[in-house]
């Protein structure tokens, strides 16, 4: 087998092996132990890992229009709006109008909602310290640089595929 031969070879490999390991992780990560882990606290009680996503956009990238949120999440503006009425009845988000165009709404995180993410985060992390416990420091950085680097590649993609006219319907 030439050489070339062998790097596709072992560049399915690395690929399938990554496959196989990620499943397992969204395996583990869909268990009801560590999603009880995750939602302990009274104030995170009956929110969905959906909820989680939502609060985290609107924390990182401010107030949003629901539409840009269904956008981001990757769905149609009708499947975000339950959503994000659900999260306006827990408290969590809040309407304000749109400066730009006094017809619009921005969605905009609470005081609560704030709070929320900021339990989230801490559970969410604990859990994936105590997963890391029995690995050197050196090992978790660098796995931490590494996925790092990994996800910001997915998010570059999925803005770059936010701007992508849809492909076309099988017919």
């Amino acid at each position: 087998m030439g050489e070339a031969e062998g790097s596709v070879g072992e560049a399915e490999g690395v690929g399938a092996d990554l496959q196989a390991a990620f499943a397992t992780v969204l395996r583990w990560a869909s268990r009801a132990a560590v999603q009880a882990r995750l939602w302990a606290h009274e104030e995170t009680a009956g929110l969905t890992p959906t909820d989680a996503w939502l609060v985290e956009a609107l924390a990182t990238q401010g107030p949003m229009r629901a539409s840009a949120l269904a956008a981001w999440q990757g769905v149609d503006k009708s499947t975000v709006t339950p959503q994000v009425r659900r999260l306006e009845r827990a408290g969590l988000v809040d309407r304000t109008p749109d400066p730009q165009d006094g017809r619009a709404v921005l969605l905009r995180l609470s005081g609560r909602g704030r709070e929320v993410r900021e339990l989230v985060r801490r559970a969410g992390a604990g859990v994936i310290e105590e997963q890391l416990s029995s690995w050197d420091e050196d090992d978790r950085r660098t796995f931490a640089v590494l996925l790092a680097r990994f996800a910001a590649g997915l998010a570059a993609e999925g803005r770059e595929a936010d701007h992508r006219p849809a492909p076309a319907p099988r017919v």
